[in-house]
C-alpha cells in the first residue's frame, strides 16, 4: 500500500512539473522553477515551486472551465506578457549595443511604456536614437508592405573572391 501511494505522489508531481499549461502553474513555474522561460523570478527558490506546483495544478483543473474562457477571449497569453523575442532582438540591435547601462535601461522602460499605452500598431516604425530615447514614425499601408518584405526576403550573400 505504501508503495503504490509514493508512486501516485511521485507521478502526481512528475505530471505537475511538466504540465505547466494553466495560470496558475505558469505562474509558479514562471516565478519559481523555470521550466518555460529562461530565468525564473525566484531562481533559489526551486523548491518550493515543485512543492507548490502540485496545489496550483489541482486548483487549475478546478478553474479549468474559466481559464478556457478567459484565454478564448483574452489571448493565449493572458495574464503574461512574453517580451523575451522583443528583448532578444533588441540586444543585437547596433543601437542599442552602444547604449551605456543607463540608458538601456531608459531605452527599455519607455519601449515598455509604448507598448503598454497601445502606441505601437501595425501602422507605426520605431527608431532608437544614441542617447537611447524611441522615435514613433507614423508608416503607410505601402511602407508597411515594404518593410515587411524587406524583413522576410533572404539576406544577400556577399560576392566569392578566389584568392590566388
Amino acid at each position: 500500500m505504501r508503495s503504490r501511494l509514493m508512486r501516485s505522489v511521485a507521478l502526481a508531481v512528475t505530471f505537475s512539473l511538466l504540465s505547466t499549461g494553466c495560470m496558475l502553474s505558469r505562474a509558479v513555474d514562471r516565478a519559481f522553477v523555470g521550466i518555460s522561460v529562461r530565468k525564473p523570478q525566484y531562481a533559489e527558490r526551486k523548491t518550493t515551486g515543485v512543492f507548490l506546483l502540485p496545489f496550483t495544478m489541482a486548483i487549475d483543473i478546478v478553474t479549468f472551465p474559466i481559464q478556457t474562457i478567459l484565454v478564448v477571449i483574452l489571448g493565449d497569453n493572458f495574464p503574461f506578457t512574453d517580451h523575451e523575442a522583443a528583448d532578444s532582438a533588441l540586444a543585437l540591435n547596433p543601437t542599442f549595443q552602444k547604449l551605456d547601462a543607463k540608458q538601456r535601461a531608459t531605452a527599455m522602460a519607455e519601449l515598455d511604456a509604448l507598448i503598454r499605452s497601445g502606441q505601437v500598431t501595425a501602422q507605426t516604425a520605431l527608431g532608437l536614437t544614441e542617447d537611447g530615447h524611441w522615435n514613433l514614425i507614423a508608416i503607410d499601408a505601402e511602407a508597411h508592405a515594404q518593410l515587411a518584405a524587406r524583413a522576410i526576403e533572404p539576406a544577400a550573400e556577399p560576392a566569392q573572391v578566389c584568392e590566388r
